[in-house]
């Protein structure tokens, strides 16, 4: 399958769920996402770290074209939502977590490039 199809997918299916969130005011949908990507992307890091001096390569292919674009349509879509009048309680702790998550999974994917 086409990586880029794959990316775009990801990209508009994190930024539904995200805009749909603020939308709706649910909370759950967005930290749910936040943790999942946040687990993919430290688990992709440590693949692509490999053992021995042995990098895998499909592991920073794999960061590019889910991890990113999916942290890229969560923003947008909350950019989005926040434009058209629709909030989230920012201090809820449910949404720190979330913003936590996503800060591990945009931090774990630039390392992972990095390497």
């Amino acid at each position: 399958m086409n990586p880029w199809i794959i990316a775009g997918l990801c990209l508009s299916g994190a930024g539904v769920i995200a805009w749909g969130s603020a939308r709706l005011q649910l909370r759950w949908p967005l930290l749910i996402l936040a943790v999942l990507l946040a687990a993919i992307a430290l688990q992709l890091f440590r693949a692509a770290q490999g053992q021995g001096g042995f990098h895998d390569l499909a592991a920073v292919v794999a960061q590019s074209f889910t991890v990113l674009p999916a942290l890229l349509g969560m923003l947008t879509g909350l950019a989005l939502a926040r434009i058209r009048g629709h909030r989230l309680a920012w201090r809820s702790p449910q949404i720190v977590l979330a913003l936590a998550s996503m800060l591990v999974a945009g931090l774990a994917a630039a390392a992972t490039l990095v390497l």
